[in-house]
């Protein structure tokens, strides 16, 4: 026999046995213990939607789901432990975006590189950001804050953490308006809408799944919404777009999405995402999430990765062209 031919031969039998290797490995999957990670402490948004998802996955693929919190280094760490381990679908990342794009530009180093290491299995949500003022600011919309926004005013807005969505959104804010806004970073959302209680700050950025309670009791006063839509939270509150801001980094939000090894078998993963999507479209889940004040945004692995990789080119440029520095 020719060898060309014999090598032929032999590379679609391999791609045969590996195709049937990986879906027998699903047919038998899970066959253990699932671990979903964290990357930020217990208590928070992430970690609350990650157990009422795997409270869920638990009970649809007959195993225990055990949520792992490994926070620190903005996410770095939890994430890399996922990369790290071992690609047989046992082990999942619940985070949200920065992580996967922020951290790219923001620091040197990374122990992962988001777009080699990781496979997306599912979006889930995202809770668009929303710009709240103090109310001792003393105005009722976005055009009386606008009026306010000049360089002599000596305002301040917070964000939840330098390089973060909130952060870059301020920043093209200042620009926008020409003002000269000074950035008070704060280590999450809660201390954002805190300070803005407490009229430390004039302006801050948060989630508003996050802002949602105090909006609603007159604490905060919301100004406008960043991402293409309304919130149907707070459906009166415009988008930045609508009121005349065009830069497309005002349509990004935060989401949170799933994710695995970027070895894991396709049929695995084919087969976590359609458990996942049909916990996170099921009736009694989504009026949950609803309710706080998320949007929900099911995709595919293949949606996911296309809408990643889109906000992926923006926020990383942006965050260069804003001149922030790599840790």
């Amino acid at each position: 026999m020719h060898r060309p031919l014999l090598i032929a031969i032999k590379s679609i039998a391999a791609i045969v046995l590996c195709t049937w290797t990986s879906g027998a490995f699903a047919q038998n999957f899970p066959a253990k213990p699932l671990r979903v990670v964290v990357p930020y402490p217990a208590g928070g948004a992430t970690d609350y939607v990650a157990r009422l998802i795997g409270e869920r996955l638990s009970r649809s693929l007959g195993q225990p789901v055990v949520v792992d919190n490994k926070s620190g280094a903005a996410g770095a760490i939890g994430v890399a432990d996922v990369a790290k381990a071992e690609a047989d679908g046992h082990t999942l990342l619940f985070t949200i975006n920065d992580p996967l794009v922020n951290n790219v530009a923001l620091f040197k180093t990374l122990p992962y590189d988001p777009q080699k290491d990781l496979a997306f299995v599912a979006q889930i949500l995202r809770s668009p950001a929303l710009v709240s003022a103090s109310t001792s600011l003393g105005v009722k919309n976005f055009e009386e804050f606008r009026k306010l926004a000049v360089p002599a005013a000596r305002l301040s807005y917070g964000s939840w953490g330098i390089g973060g969505l909130g952060h870059l959104a301020g920043e093209t804010l200042n620009r926008d308006l020409k003002a000269q806004m000074v950035h008070v970073p704060q280590r999450g959302e809660g201390p954002v809408v805190q300070d803005l209680m407490g009229h430390t700050i004039s302006i801050g950025l948060s989630s508003v799944a996050t802002a949602k309670q105090q909006v609603a009791a007159g604490k905060i006063v919301p100004l406008a919404m960043m991402g293409r839509e309304r919130s149907t939270a707070l459906p009166n509150v415009p988008t930045l777009r609508e009121l005349g801001f065009t830069d497309p980094l005002y349509d990004a939000s935060v989401w949170m999405a799933v994710l695995v090894p970027a070895r894991t078998p396709t049929p695995v993963v084919q087969k976590l995402s359609a458990e996942i999507r049909a916990i996170a479209g099921s009736p009694d889940v989504k009026a949950l999430l609803v309710d706080r004040g998320f949007e929900m945004m099911v995709t595919t692995p293949e949606q996911a990765q296309a809408h990643y990789k889109a906000e992926f080119d923006i926020i990383t440029r942006r965050i260069r062209e804003l001149g922030i520095e790599p840790q």
